[in-house]
């Protein structure tokens, strides 16, 4: 009786290679779809191509975006991922600086929003890149000296942080909310 407790404990403590491999090899596919089905559905890595927003999120650097994005969850000074309105197969990130129904004028490179400029408005989002360039005249170009435009229902206006190297909505216009693919996390 004795020998044949010593056998059946002796079996239990045989490691089983056979079942510990289909273990891995399951927990393997589970983590392999649960990696694939946040990238596909929830935070997607971007690494920006150029210094449009400079210094915020400078070229090279690693952000996320996250796909769930609604119109009521944006808010003015949020980063977003777009599809560029101009280049086809081609996205931008830029900031939020106009929501529906604001008033946007630029006048000598000074964003006004609802006629308060940028520097009086006491915000985190503000003008993050100080360009010395004086404004081009308005004949030259409405980039720095843009008329007054009311949003649209559902649109954005959206700006570069660092405003003389990039194309925004001084160029386009604003942004319908579909157009949005996510927002930095």
């Amino acid at each position: 009786m004795f020998s044949l407790k010593k056998e059946f404990a002796e079996k239990e403590k045989k490691f089983d290679r056979k079942k510990f491999a289909q273990i891995l090899s399951i927990s393997i596919v589970i983590g392999f779809i649960f990696a694939a089905s946040v990238r596909i559905w929830f935070l997607f890595p971007f690494v920006p191509e150029t210094e449009e927003m400079s210094p915020a999120f400078p070229k090279g650097k690693r952000i996320y975006i996250s796909r769930f994005v609604r119109d009521s969850s944006l808010f003015l000074g949020d980063v977003v991922l777009v599809e560029h309105p101009t280049q086809k197969g081609k996205v931008a990130l830029v900031r939020i600086m106009g929501k529906s129904g604001d008033q946007i004028a630029i006048k000598d490179k000074v964003l006004y929003r609802n006629g308060i400029s940028e520097a009086q408005e006491k915000s985190d989002f503000s003008l993050q890149y100080k360009d010395a360039r004086p404004a081009f005249s308005g004949t030259y170009s409405s980039r720095d000296n843009l008329s007054n435009l009311t949003v649209e229902d559902r649109n954005y206006f959206l700006l570069c942080d660092n405003r003389d190297d990039c194309v925004d909505s001084r160029d386009f216009g604003p942004l319908p909310f579909e157009k949005i693919i996510g927002k930095v996390f």
